[in-house]
């Protein structure tokens, strides 16, 4: 996978800017042997988050999940969700730049993707890494797309929530939709 933080990078642009801090930045599902030595030591810095995938492994998704939320609505109104498809196998969405074996399955993904949406008021959610040139017969589209669904579905069982109106909670068997 390709560092996330070169020095012109968006996401170290508005760390460093302070329009967005450091510390509630968290990244899940991290592996390979990436990012080099300087760009650590400036996460460091930051107090940002990474839960590695051999974390993930031995807590499992939702014990980390429950402490990126706790992490990530401390003291902030809401959440931007940024899924890069690239934290997918990719056995299970081939189409992207920077594929990396050893993570999350399809599933796994969509059902972070649902939690996080029903848990947290998301202030913005974005699919990055869909490349379309390496994605045979439109698997990881397809997969970018249904994130896109969980996100909007979640939010919108969150706001009816909010209201009074919704009636399952977030691990209800029958909002899976497998």
């Amino acid at each position: 996978m390709g560092s996330l933080y070169g020095h012109g990078t968006p996401m170290r642009r508005l760390i460093e800017s302070g329009a967005c801090r450091g510390d509630r930045f968290l990244q899940i599902g991290l592996r390979g042997y990436w990012p080099g030595p300087e760009t650590l030591a400036w996460m460091g810095e930051q107090g940002m988050r990474s839960f590695e995938m051999s974390e993930i492994v031995a807590r499992g998704l939702d014990a980390v999940l429950d402490e990126a939320l706790e992490i990530a609505v401390d003291e902030c109104d809401a959440v931007f969700l940024s899924v890069d498809i690239d934290v997918v196998d990719p056995g299970s969405a081939p189409g992207t730049g920077t594929p990396e074996p050893g993570g999350l399955s399809s599933r796994q993904l969509l059902d972070a993707v649902r939690r996080v949406a029903m848990s947290v008021v998301l202030g913005g959610v974005d699919v990055v890494e869909v490349a379309p040139p390496y994605d045979h017969a439109e698997i990881t589209a397809y997969l970018g797309n249904r994130v896109v669904l969980e996100a909007l579905s979640g939010m919108a069982w969150r706001q009816r929530t909010v209201r009074g109106d919704a009636t399952r909670t977030p691990s209800d068997p029958l909002l899976d939709s497998r």
